[in-house]
């Protein structure tokens, strides 16, 4: 026969040893006896109320207190009225005024009993020591005589000077206490047993499980040490998004790594919980490098609204927002220095699956650790289901490559399963680079166009007050604004790398103004030095510029000034002539090639006597 396995947790020795004899005579309770009386009692349960025992037998307001702190059940051993009138019959034997104070367990009883007795006698309910002070210094002020009451109390009312008798719990009430502890363990154990067998199932699948309830206490855990502060920190903080949202993604960094925090919501009685599963996050911080970023939504935000462009854009917030929640994949197009990374930010912001982490992809940065996490790892963004991925410089990728990752995000159905982003640099016509249109094909994406800051020229003041302020704040600068012949220059101004040019043309400014006012000769110089930065062939040196010329020749004549004009920068020049940065180079190299086979074919000639003279 299965034996009950009893934590008994006495509040004074009399009853610890009452517990003992009462047990010795009952073949199906097997009972550990301790003495322990509220904190201490409490103490004592946390320390051995573990696997080893079904059931806690206590008394008053230690059960109480224990209750609180364990998942066993806690039978509380109840005072009889064979109990209660004992005490009250010790008690008028003196003839003595008297009154009974104690844990609501006591009280309750006493309240029955004069009522039915009819019994007046002064009842204090306590809950705690404070309030077992206040009740028994009122009482030795009122001149009370004595008190009945349970162990915590006894003790006290030696420091207010008041007798006491302590009502003990006689062998009825232990014995009924044990039995009814056996009755509940028959229910509990295979409740248990069911419950263990789930903790097991739970911890074999080697996941980090961490429940709360709605009012952010801790309810379960599968992890064996203390979470990181700051994954504890973010969960609370996730605690609100996941009761109203019905879920919440969110990476966070701690102790050098990356945890990914999966929050799903949970309902069991009509009581809310929040189940987070706290793993690793595989595609670590350093693969920033090669390629791959997660951003989390608060990352997102500060990049967004923290920068230059969160004022930038027209007022057309609302058809963003319908942009952001379509299903349908987005092509982000506008010409160099139109913000469309931060545009990418602004839909992920608005859109569906904000509550899961934004994926960047850099195919310019897509070295070869990038592309087999990509291609080859089993943990993978592309197996990812409800994020939002957003690729960028799609130009960058070989044919090959280009080929192998978009073709299977169309094949496997990504775009159905998350929300897909891309980004293309156009020319001043706006037509779109082949690979684009390839792009915008597969995927029947929805294409949004950000205007160039010369289509928004009557904006210009107001941005360049707007990005000054900034400009101040960082600085440490008092710049009132810039004179107003400085303001229709830039107003005139063609603006060829829109806004990143814009402020980089006012942060230049700044710092060379010292006074309250730009001055206009300055916005002057700095025009003439971006109009040679940025300039282009006019009509009237065009027949000049082509004249006499193949096609060929003029190819490499107009990659040679696009080099120029951004300062041999290989990946910008390739996105302003449309090709992509691998044909950019193959043109270059056959060039070099070309001209070694020239320089070779002059040595030769020469060797042969064929100098000119």
């Amino acid at each position: 026969m299965n034996r009950t396995r009893v934590l008994g947790i006495a509040p004074y020795e009399g009853m610890r040893n009452l517990m003992l004899q009462l047990a010795a005579k009952m073949d199906d309770i097997e009972l550990t006896a301790f003495v322990g009386d509220l904190e201490p009692g409490v103490t004592i349960a946390e320390e051995y109320a573990t696997g080893d025992f079904d059931v806690i037998l206590s008394r008053g307001g230690t059960a109480e207190m224990i209750r609180q702190k364990t998942r066993l059940p806690v039978v509380d051993i109840e005072l009889s009225v064979y109990d209660i009138l004992r005490s009250i019959r010790l008690a008028e034997s003196g003839n003595n005024h008297y009154a009974i104070v104690g844990f609501p367990a006591i009280t309750r009883n006493v309240s029955f009993l004069c009522e039915v007795l009819r019994y007046n006698i002064d009842l204090y309910t306590i809950h705690n020591e404070e309030e077992a002070r206040k009740a028994l210094n009122s009482l030795a002020q009122q001149g009370c005589s004595m008190v009945l009451c349970d162990m915590i109390t006894s003790s006290l009312a030696r420091e207010y000077g008041l007798p006491a008798i302590l009502i003990v719990s006689g062998s009825e009430s232990v014995e009924a206490a044990l039995r009814q502890a056996v009755a509940i363990s028959r229910v509990f154990q295979p409740l248990q047993k069911h419950s263990a067998f789930l903790d097991k199932i739970l911890r074999s699948l080697d996941k980090n499980i961490f429940v709360m309830d709605e009012h952010g206490n801790s309810v379960y855990s599968t992890i064996s040490t203390p979470l990181w502060v700051e994954i504890e920190k973010r969960i609370r903080n996730c605690l609100p998004v996941v009761l109203e949202e019905g879920g919440k993604r969110s990476l966070v960094s701690a102790g050098g790594r990356q945890y990914m925090l999966r929050g799903r919501l949970i309902t069991c009685e009509n009581a809310r919980y929040a189940m987070f599963d706290v793993s690793e996050n595989l595609v670590h911080p350093k693969m920033e490098k090669y390629g791959i970023r997660y951003l989390d939504k608060e990352e997102v935000f500060d990049h967004f609204f923290n920068s230059f462009y969160s004022v930038t854009q027209p007022a057309t917030t609302g058809l963003y927002e319908q942009y952001a929640q379509s299903p349908v994949p987005l092509m982000i197009a506008g010409e160099l220095g139109t913000g469309k990374n931060h545009m990418s930010h602004l839909l992920y912001r608005k859109g569906r699956f904000q509550n899961a982490p934004l994926c960047v992809v850099d195919c310019a940065l897509l070295k070869k650790q990038g592309w087999s996490c990509l291609m080859d790892s089993e943990h993978t963004p592309l197996s990812e289901t409800g994020i939002t991925m957003y690729f960028r410089n799609v130009e960058e990728l070989e044919e090959a490559a280009f080929l192998q990752l978009f073709l299977t995000l169309r094949d496997t159905h990504f775009h159905q399963r998350n929300k897909l982003l891309f980004s293309c640099t156009v020319g001043l016509d706006g037509a779109l680079s082949a690979r684009a249109q390839q792009i915008l094909s597969w995927f029947s994406c929805i294409v949004l166009t950000l205007p160039a800051l010369r289509a928004h020229r009557q904006d210009i003041p107001q941005l360049a007050s707007l990005y000054i302020s900034i400009l101040n704040m960082r600085n440490a600068k008092e710049v009132a604004g810039i004179e107003t012949d400085g303001l229709t220059m830039l107003e005139e101004y063609d603006w060829p790398a829109n806004y990143d040019q814009f402020k980089r043309v006012l942060y230049e400014l700044i710092l060379q103004t010292n006074t309250t006012y730009i001055p206009a000769e300055s916005v002057k110089r700095v025009l003439k030095q971006e109009r040679s930065l940025f300039a282009r062939p006019t009509s009237s040196t065009l027949e000049e510029f082509l004249g006499g010329k193949t096609l060929e020749e003029i190819s490499m004549l107009v990659i040679r000034h696009t080099l120029a004009r951004e300062r041999g920068n290989q990946t910008v020049a390739a996105a302003r002539l449309g090709i992509s940065r691998t044909t950019l180079w193959r043109m270059l190299q056959k060039e070099e090639s070309i001209r070694d086979g020239a320089a070779h074919t002059l040595s030769s000639f020469r060797k042969n006597g064929h100098e000119s003279t």
